[in-house]
């Protein structure tokens, strides 16, 4: 059995950046599915509250990530 030559390590991504687009694109996601709603043209209701539940979690993923230490200061993820 060959054994690989080269470990991969994790990449090292912007893990502020990341939480906070992800939740602005859950609260884009909101903000349209409330303005289908006020237009009249409403989809399922079940998919705001998608939304909300996406919004929350990025919003406490992106506290828990700070409170133990995940992410820097400057947002790179350790």
């Amino acid at each position: 059995m060959p054994s690989p030559s080269k470990q991969l390590a994790p990449a090292k991504v912007n893990a502020k950046v990341l939480f906070v687009v992800g939740s602005l694109a859950w609260a884009v996601m909101l903000a349209t599915l409330g303005v289908l709603h006020l237009a009249g043209a409403s989809p399922d209701g079940r998919l705001a509250w998608v939304a909300v539940a996406g919004l929350a979690l990025g919003t406490c993923g992106y506290g828990w990530a700070h409170r133990i230490h995940l992410i820097d200061d400057e947002g790179m993820a350790e």
